[in-house]
């Protein structure tokens, strides 16, 4: 063999494209395996911090629609709370007009009874274990009372009631916090007082009105009934108010998720191994291998100490 610095040469180079091309074929195989052009941060080089500021929009977006999506199911109950507190309070007024128009009282009380349990039983509604009309109170009934015999000696608020001083509250991230809930004072104070007045009523006619109702009877509950219609319009008015905070809220999570949607994409443009073009470089690759690896043999034939 002539020429032994050039012999010596060729045997190095074909010994480092093997080397080079045998950690490109390893590099190509393993975005093939995970999809992905790098297994760290860092292996994206410049493209690094766009990565990392778009997965913590991505991370901070989802924990927001994560949020309403769980407050989808809160408003479920919420309003269906609402919902039975106003048809408790009209199937009472309907039970005092029907009372007042056979001249009989007698199925007044039970009915009020039944009203009553399912107020209170409503206010007292709860989501993930907490009060949803407590304001800002995580744990306790907001309505302390439990009988009819309770609200009739119960005026003052702080002794029927078991409440935050603020609203329950939250910031959807634009700056305005908006209240999930009215308080149970705000809801139900008007309400209990006419039931309160119901009840005292009852309580002076012994217990019961009988068949056939006094006059007097008559025009009060006539009036009770009155005010009874307008506190059940007042809880239909809040279960539609509940109603609009959860389409409001329904519509931030829809555009939330297709925030998320963008930035999974633009990440993933950064990110994700074109797998096309990675198996055209690997075959590529494949057919420098053999050619490097068959000179590499032929070179390793050669007894390089000779020349030493």
């Amino acid at each position: 063999m002539s020429g032994t610095p050039i012999n010596a040469r060729f045997f190095m180079r074909a010994q480092g494209d093997v080397r080079r091309i045998t950690g490109e074929l390893g590099n190509l195989q393993a975005q093939i395996a995970s999809g992905a052009k790098a297994n760290t941060l860092q292996g994206f080089g410049s493209a690094s911090s766009r990565i990392l500021s778009a997965s913590s929009m991505r991370s901070n977006t989802d924990a927001r629609a994560s949020v309403l999506t769980q407050l989808d199911s809160r408003f479920g109950i919420q309003s269906a709370a609402l919902g039975q507190i106003s048809d408790a309070t009209q199937s009472l007024a309907l039970t005092i007009r029907e009372a007042i128009s056979a001249n009989d009282g007698r199925g007044i009380g039970t009915e009020l009874e039944l009203a009553f349990n399912s107020i209170v039983t409503a206010l007292n509604e709860t989501w993930n274990g907490q009060p949803m009309f407590a304001g800002e109170r995580l744990d306790g009934s907001p309505v302390k009372i439990t009988t009819l015999d309770e609200l009739a000696t119960t005026v003052q608020p702080e002794d029927l009631f078991n409440e935050g001083e603020r609203h329950q509250i939250i910031d959807l991230g634009d700056g305005s916090p908006i209240k999930l809930a009215s308080k149970a004072s705000e809801l139900s104070t008007d309400l209990f007082n006419t039931l309160r007045q119901i009840k005292y009523i009852l309580d002076g006619a012994g217990g019961t009105l009988g068949s056939p109702m006094t006059g007097s009877y008559t025009d009060v509950l006539t009036n009770v009934a009155a005010d009874l219609d307008f506190h059940a319009k007042s809880f239909v008015n809040e279960e539609g108010r509940t109603g609009q905070l959860q389409k409001r809220f329904d519509e931030n999570r829809t555009r939330l998720e297709a925030q998320s949607d963008l930035l999974t994409k633009e990440i993933g443009d950064q990110t994700d191994a074109d797998l096309a073009e990675v198996s055209i470089r690997l075959n590529t690759l494949l057919a420098q291998y053999e050619a490097s690896a068959k000179t590499f043999a032929e070179l390793s034939q050669l007894s390089l100490l000779k020349y030493i």
